[in-house]
């Protein structure tokens, strides 16, 4: 190699790494702004609150609460609420969005079917925290990134509750398995939480509900920790 080429490889070389350098400190610097306005978002005032017009008879609830920003743009939180046994499946938030964006994509692709049904605060609130505490009943946490989507909410105590929420189904929980869920360790969880006739179930073939209950062990605490019902 000719020293001129070598010394020109060195200065791409040099050059490349900046660019890297540069473009890591920035998307650092965004991550940092971005969890700062999550953390602030209380603050703020509310949007809106939505989720999908068939909530209450499919048992799955989608709450999405949205708040504007001081800069005009929104900040929002999203969480998959089964209110007829687990509580809040998934969640997730997300800071910085036009209104415009908000409103023409990401609100109608959140909602299962593309309609929005707004709702107010009260019954938001109700749906999210309700849901965590009917399942607790049962030994189950809400999802893991509840924690930062909840900065989005208000504290539960904040909000009354409307009455219009009836967590179960037929006054028993009610667990339908989803294409995440560790369904052995819930069966087994509902097993000895609830009692092996204390509950309902919709799920793929498997063991019957006795052998669930014979197997509710220390071996079913260890995969619901780890499990977090995603």
């Amino acid at each position: 190699m000719k020293k001129g080429d070598k010394k020109k490889q060195e200065k791409a070389l040099a050059r490349r790494t900046e660019r890297r350098a540069t473009q890591k400190a920035s998307h650092s610097a965004a991550t940092s702004l971005a969890f700062a306005v999550l953390h602030q978002a209380r603050n703020y005032p509310i949007e809106g609150c939505w989720t999908q017009p068939n909530w209450a008879e499919s048992g799955l609830a989608v709450v999405i609460l949205a708040r504007r920003q001081p800069d005009g743009l929104l900040v929002f939180g999203d969480c998959l609420v089964d209110t007829y046994c687990l509580g809040v499946k998934d969640a997730f938030a997300r800071p910085d969005v036009p209104s415009v964006r908000f409103y023409n994509e990401y609100l109608p692709k959140l909602i299962p079917g593309g309609v929005p049904l707004a709702i107010s605060a009260d019954l938001a609130h109700e749906l999210v925290y309700g849901g965590i505490e009917y399942a607790a009943q049962f030994g189950f946490r809400p999802h893991s990134d509840f924690k930062l989507a909840q900065q989005v909410l208000d504290p539960p105590e904040q909000h009354p509750r409307t009455g219009q929420v009836t967590f179960g189904k037929d006054g028993k929980p009610f667990y339908i398995s989803g294409p995440y869920d560790n369904v052995d360790a819930i069966m087994r969880q509902l097993s000895r939480a609830a009692g092996p006739d204390n509950f309902h179930y919709l799920t793929q073939l498997g063991p019957p509900p006795e052998e669930w209950s014979e197997l509710a062990d220390e071996e079913a605490d260890a995969a619901v920790e780890s499990h977090h019902l995603t």
